[in-house]
């Protein structure tokens, strides 16, 4: 834990924009999710289990924050605004909003990969450079071979999916099974989370706690599998090209 003055501002820097972050989404909750969502899919430092339970917590009629706000509208038509509660979001329509989010950030950085690349832009003029053209066959052809399931844990892997999914755009991969494959790793992710917020709104502290306690056990245990995969997959390779060359 970090501490001193650094550490002491560093808190209540995020204090404050998750503070702001929760606010926007039980102002505007379905089209604040999308948005959000949108912005942690491009590359944004935001975490998508935070708006995606608290969007949930906010679909449960006993506990949202919602249930006690009001909002003045024309009930009867006459020209007179009343005060009137606001309705409490529906979970059903909230998972819709959580999966356009998600889909709609991730497809932003696959077209990325797969236009940006190809632009005049110092970066994209620097990728060329970097991913030159056996770079690229490469990457081709493991997404040609190993694609789906790259793009399926990669939606699981926070840091490294952008990454991931602007590479399948470069690698000429099909938009169609990329969305297909994304689609089905969110239709994981999305509903249970909203659900998670949903069902646990009258606890939503312990929630929290449990999903940082996780997030530091799991994700390292992901990672690591990860990279072990990698490593295996490239050494496999490596000594069949060595045999191969032996053949000859």
């Amino acid at each position: 834990m970090r501490t001193g003055v650094p550490g002491i501002l560093a808190q209540l820097f995020l204090a404050s924009a998750q503070a702001l972050l929760l606010g926007f989404l039980t102002k505007f909750t379905y089209l604040a999710l999308i948005i959000v969502l949108i912005l942690a899919g491009t590359g944004m430092p935001i975490p998508e289990d935070i708006p995606l339970v608290f969007s949930g917590y906010l679909c449960n009629k006993d506990h949202s924050p919602i249930k006690d706000l009001t909002i003045l509208r024309d009930v009867d038509h006459d020209g007179v605004k009343e005060e009137v509660h606001r309705k409490v979001p529906h979970p059903y329509w909230m998972i819709a909003a959580g999966m356009i989010g998600v889909l709609l950030g991730d497809s932003i950085v696959f077209t990325i990969g797969r236009h940006g690349i190809e632009s005049n832009g110092f970066v994209a003029r620097h990728l060329r450079k970097v991913m030159h053209s056996k770079r690229r066959e490469k990457v081709e052809r493991h997404f040609a071979k190993h694609g789906d399931m790259t793009i399926f844990v990669g939606r699981f892997l926070p840091g490294f999916r952008s990454l991931i999914f602007a590479f399948a755009g470069l690698s000429k991969m099909s938009y169609f099974r990329f969305l297909l494959i994304d689609g089905l790793a969110a239709a994981a992710s999305v509903p249970f989370f909203i659900f998670l917020g949903w069902k646990f709104a009258g606890e939503i502290n312990k929630v929290w706690w449990w999903i940082d306690k996780v997030k530091h056990i799991l994700l390292p245990i992901v990672i690591g599998v990860a990279v072990m995969v990698a490593l295996i997959y490239f050494l496999r390779r490596r000594r069949k090209a060595a045999a191969a060359l032996e053949n000859v």
